[in-house]
């Protein structure tokens, strides 16, 4: 038994219970290779299809993260409360709140947040072929409720593709691109992908796009005041020096959000009873 499955294994415990933490743990957190053409499903207890992993670190690191650390978990936040309250307003009034799942990677966040708000529609877009394949597999059980797009986000509706092809399925970063250049992927703005999920104003907005933060915050940011939640990894420590949470919070700071930390990720939750 490895050093870091010891010290893994209370959390996997607390999450799924003696027996299937126990299980988990001990097939998850193996040795596995940067890159790998195996996929493997896991059952894990919560979910109602199971979740399909490649044998590689990056897949593994997500599962830990999203599944069992619950990377984006909001009730240790007391302002969940009234997201809650909004949440359910929302529902009887026969509006569906969306959450929008910006690199969306292989669906794990996507997964975690329809667990969440099981009567939210998703909207997941993310630009790598390989993880959207896998991403499509682990959402397909939900059906109509999400809606699973192969893409980046970015302030104008356009073209981007990816520059670093071969940084590795968690840390690829997008540029703008011409209309049929090698590659091209659509980009779609924060609007775009609300209405896909039938709505106006996104409930949820959830981003891991590799400093692509940068440019998304810089213009067309009206949907920030109409969204609810925000949660962002910050990419600083990652792009030093190249200011790519600078137009993040010069956006934000114009609303009357309220910041928490959880982990990688910064939570900004707006007061919409300030009238803004």
């Amino acid at each position: 038994m490895t050093k870091k499955l010891i010290r893994r294994l209370p959390n996997y415990i607390v999450r799924f219970g003696v027996l299937d933490g126990i299980r988990l743990a001990w097939q998850v957190e193996r040795a596995v290779e940067k890159k790998s053409d195996v996929i493997r499903p896991y059952r894990v207890p919560g979910y109602a299809s199971e979740v399909w992993l490649r044998d590689t670190v990056s897949d593994h690191s997500i599962f830990w993260q999203c599944l069992v650390m619950e990377q984006y978990a909001l009730d240790r936040f007391p302002h969940t409360a009234r997201l809650e309250e909004y949440y359910h307003s929302e529902l009887a009034a026969g509006r569906l709140p969306v959450v929008v799942d910006c690199g969306g990677n292989i669906g794990l966040a996507s997964l975690w947040f329809a667990k969440r708000f099981p009567e939210a529609r998703i909207v997941v877009v993310e630009p790598d072929g390989d993880n959207f394949s896998l991403l499509e597999r682990n959402l397909a059980h939900l059906g109509n409720r999400v809606q699973m797009v192969r893409g980046g986000v970015w302030p104008e509706s356009g073209w981007l593709r990816i520059r670093n092809p071969d940084s590795g399925s968690a840390a690829f970063q997008v540029e703008w691109a011409s209309e049929g250049s090698p590659g091209a992927l659509r980009a779609y703005t924060l609007d775009e992908l609300c209405k896909l999920g039938g709505g106006n104003s996104p409930f949820i907005v959830k981003i891991d796009i590799e400093g692509a933060q940068s440019e998304l915050f810089k213009r067309n940011t009206d949907w920030v005041s109409r969204t609810n939640l925000i949660t962002l990894e910050l990419d600083d420590w990652l792009m030093p020096w190249q200011g790519t949470s600078r137009s993040f919070f010069s956006c934000v700071g114009q609303y009357p959000f309220e910041y928490l930390l959880g982990g990688e990720s910064i939570f900004c939750y707006r007061d919409v009873g300030a009238g803004i």
